[in-house]
């Protein structure tokens, strides 16, 4: 492994303090929290460790900063970015209001990496394939990002730029995640190669409201289909209003095809995820209309 300076700052005072001081600095600043991807890429010297002569790393903890709690009120349920996956599976306030993320969490990985990874750290990986990203778009989920100049909320849906790019300044730390409670159900899909615990190859969440029999509010989002997760507005148009039947939900899922651009990888090819999205954002409307 390269050098690299080590800091766990226990305020935010004190994390700002040394942002600014490393601005004069032959350091990269990493932040890290659960460190389920940064570790390995560190000690693989991969993308994440600043080219062979020019910066070290500063690895910034950020374990002591408080961002591990769950709250609500009456409008919504706020998660700290440093909540594992496996206490916001265990959370009750998560269980009653928000259990589709709870969906999402059990096919990430395994046990001890649920143990440790954040949510936090999920989001701002900006994998495309992430699992907890479709249900916060879907959900219309909020990122609270915290800097020197103060605080600010992206809807998660405007939040990822790339693979591995987000809005976010590289001063600025993602606090909490909000998540508005709703009256409808929402429901979760993934497919990979394996049953669990493995990347997707597609995946969908999809939030449904109903009324007088047809579709008030439809809310889908679908990952590993683009540079980053996207929300299906064509499908969500062609749902809205309608009865919802076996046969207008086929149709409306089809849909998702004018907004993906897929690529072929090692996990799937493009030809693949184009015939298997329609049927993913099927099965997870289908999914939340039965609950």
């Amino acid at each position: 492994m390269k050098n690299y300076d080590y800091n766990s700052p226990a305020s935010f005072e004190e994390l700002f303090a040394i942002i600014a001081k490393n601005d004069d600095s032959k350091s990269e600043i990493k932040f890290l929290a659960g460190g389920t991807d940064l570790v390995p890429k560190i000690s693989l010297e991969r993308e994440a460790v600043p080219k062979a002569g020019e910066k070290d790393l500063n690895l910034v903890y950020l374990g002591k900063l408080g961002l591990d709690t769950v709250s609500e009120n009456d409008q919504e349920v706020r998660i700290g970015a440093l909540c594992t996956f496996a206490d916001i599976a265990r959370n009750e306030i998560v269980k009653k209001n928000v259990p589709v993320l709870i969906d999402a969490i059990k096919e990430i990985a395994g046990f001890s990496v649920r143990n440790t990874a954040t949510l936090g750290g999920n989001i701002m990986n900006a994998s495309p394939a992430a699992d907890s990203v479709p249900v916060l778009v879907a959900l219309g989920a909020e990122f609270v990002l915290k800097g020197p100049e103060g605080t600010r909320t992206v809807a998660a849906e405007n939040f990822f730029t790339g693979p591995g790019k987000t809005v976010a300044d590289p001063k600025e730390v993602l606090t909490e995640i909000v998540i508005p409670k709703k009256t409808g159900k929402a429901a979760f899909r993934k497919l990979g190669r394996r049953k669990a615990e493995t990347l997707s190859v597609v995946n969908a969440a999809a939030y449904v409201e109903t009324e007088g029999g047809s579709v008030k509010t439809v809310r889908v989002a679908v990952g590993s289909v683009a540079p980053t997760v996207v929300r299906c507005k064509a499908v969500e148009q062609a749902l809205t209003g309608k009865e919802p039947t076996p046969e207008t939900v086929k149709a409306a899922s089809e849909a998702v095809l004018a907004e993906i651009s897929p690529i072929d990888d090692i996990r799937a090819t493009a030809w693949y995820r184009n015939k298997v999205a329609p049927v993913m954002v099927r099965r997870a409307i289908e999914a939340a209309l039965e609950m």
